[in-house]
């Protein structure tokens, strides 16, 4: 949410804060990138898991593959 968007959110709610606008829309703002810092931060490590679990299926896999293939010669 930008400045402007908080300022039109004050202002259509009748809404002042005593000349502490631009404080009060900072303090929004920050709120905000921490919030979706969280979920960047929780998106990753979500990434960082299903890699590692792709990385050890795919190397069972080529395991399996080579004691077939030892078998069959």
């Amino acid at each position: 949410m930008t400045s402007d968007e908080v300022y039109k959110l004050i202002e259509a709610n009748g809404l002042t804060l005593h000349g502490d606008i631009e404080h009060f829309a900072a303090l929004v703002a920050s709120a905000e990138r921490e919030a979706v810092q969280g979920r960047i931060d929780t998106l990753h490590a979500m990434y960082e898991l299903a890699s590692k679990q792709r990385d050890y299926l795919m190397d069972e896999q080529r395991a399996q593959v080579e004691a077939m293939r030892g078998r069959v010669q």
